[in-house]
């Protein structure tokens, strides 16, 4: 049974990285109407065991196909399991970790009772009865299902939890004090994370705002939002900075490795037209050789153009800022977080890294 538990808990955690993907790239798993809509008829119910009971049946199929998982206990024969045991040791914990909202224990709580997963085999006291045929149904497909039919339910009753979380409120961690150590452990893991560019965008707007805040700079720190054309915006780059209504810096924010095209590009589409002598690209990639040569040419003739690794600035800035500054790119970086439509994934990445780097600092 242990064994059954580690296979399980591995196959839990590539499918919800799995489903993490789907939800952030906005892709849907297709599934037969009726499972969807039987999904669907769960996830509608203020009895939220029988989505929870849907996913310990779904990975039990996919890691022993000779389990009826139709019967989720084991007094119900030898082709049956534990319910109860794939759901403490392995769904609720998982889920719990991911700030998923899911009940304390479904099989203590609505599946009491020596419940079936079979028509008519509903538990002593039954609080919504289309929501637990719905189960049924959906479980009925999983005892039938191929591996990987039965991996694209999973991945998709992922997604729907995945969905769930969003609509939780999600309170974000701070600490008093932090250090440039700290900071620096939190940028570097955040950064590891599959965020469309948020991630790199926010650190950098959070960064100038803070400086402006420290020096008292006066700064009007504008930024267009993720996949935005500037040519429909009229903006000098992904961030502007301003003063008193002048562009004082153009940024562009890449995780991409820049090619001298791209450096042309800019000073044709922005710098040029906009006649602005200072240009920095904020990378996470190491520019190409030929790039570093084009802005080098751009900027003998008077347009600055300059690349620094987001990393490695970000440290001696917040060296530089000291622990007031320190302070308010914290917050700057965490208002940014907090905004409508930044995906909760975000959220509880900064917490868990916050929450590490606190652990690992003195």
């Amino acid at each position: 049974m242990a064994d059954l538990y580690d296979k399980a808990r591995e196959l839990l955690a590539e499918a919800f990285s799995e489903a993490e993907d789907d939800f952030r790239d906005g892709k849907l798993i297709t599934l037969p109407s009726d499972v969807m809509g039987a999904i669907e008829r769960t996830f509608a119910s203020k009895t939220q065991a029988y989505r929870e009971a849907l996913v310990g049946c779904a990975l039990t199929r996919l890691v022993d196909e000779t389990i009826d998982v139709r019967y989720p206990a084991t007094a119900h024969g030898d082709k049956s399991f534990s319910g109860r045991g794939v759901s403490d040791q392995v769904v609720a914990p998982f889920l719990q970790s991911k700030r998923v909202p899911i009940s304390v224990s479904p099989y203590l709580s609505a599946l009491r009772g020596g419940a079936k997963f079979v028509p008519g085999g509903q538990p002593r006291i039954q609080r919504d009865q289309p929501a637990f045929d719905a189960l049924v149904k959906a479980v009925s497909y999983v005892a039938d299902a191929n591996p990987d039919e039965t991996r694209a339910l999973l991945r998709r009753l992922l997604r729907e939890f995945i969905q769930l979380r969003e609509s939780a409120n999600i309170s974000l961690k701070r600490t008093a004090k932090p250090s440039v150590f700290q900071l620096d452990k939190i940028a570097d893991t955040l950064l590891r994370i599959k965020s469309g560019g948020r991630i790199a965008s926010f650190l950098t707007i959070a960064m100038f705002q803070a400086l402006s805040d420290r020096f008292t700079l006066g700064w009007e720190v504008d930024f267009q939002g993720i996949n935005v054309a500037d040519k429909f915006t009229g903006a000098v780059g992904d961030v502007t900075v301003k003063k008193n209504g002048d562009v004082v810096l153009g940024v562009e924010i890449t995780e991409r490795p820049i090619g001298k095209a791209r450096v042309s590009l800019v000073f044709e589409d922005k710098v040029s037209p906009a006649g602005l002598i200072d240009y920095l690209f904020v990378t996470t990639a190491l520019p190409e050789a030929d790039a570093i040569v084009a802005a080098k040419n751009y900027t003998a003739v008077g347009n600055d153009m300059n690349f620094v690794d987001l990393r490695r600035w970000l440290h001696h800035l917040l060296a530089t800022i000291g622990p007031v500054g320190r302070l308010a790119f914290q917050d700057r970086l965490i208002a940014q977080l907090t905004e409508t439509g930044v995906p909760a994934e975000l959220k509880l990445a900064w917490n868990d890294a916050l929450e590490a780097a606190i652990g690992g600092a003195t």
